[in-house]
């Protein structure tokens, strides 16, 4: 899968931005803080199981697409810079709408196993 670039809403003076794919049955997040814009402060990557997502889901914009990452902890909403509530919402180009289609899919393939693979009762 290739990867898609992101931003993320500014904090103060600096600019998250990044990139998003899936690689071994995670979903991948490479964000990369910038001070002023100029300057690479920080640069994390976060691997993100799917179950530990509630939600993965795509809101459409005219110019930039929203990814909105809703997760069960508020572990991962800690992990990715910026403010976010409830959810982590990628903004991405409306020209990337067909990899983040895609994205999603594979994903939710990537998911659905997992969930219906629940331990068989094995009472008599």
């Amino acid at each position: 899968m290739n990867r898609i670039e992101f931003t993320l809403p500014d904090v103060g003076l600096r600019e998250i931005e990044g990139f998003v794919w899936i690689e071994d049955g995670y979903l991948v997040l490479e964000v990369t803080d910038k001070l002023l814009g100029l300057v690479d402060t920080d640069t994390n990557l976060i691997k993100i199981e799917p179950n530990a997502l509630a939600d993965l889901h795509i809101k459409h914009r005219p110019f930039k697409d929203r990814l909105v990452l809703s997760p069960k902890k508020i572990d991962l909403l800690e992990a990715v810079p910026g403010k976010h509530v409830s959810s982590v919402q990628l903004k991405i180009w409306k020209t990337k709408r067909n990899e983040v289609v895609e994205l999603v899919a594979e994903f939710n393939a990537i998911k659905q196993p997992q969930q219906t693979s629940l331990p068989a009762d094995s009472s008599p």
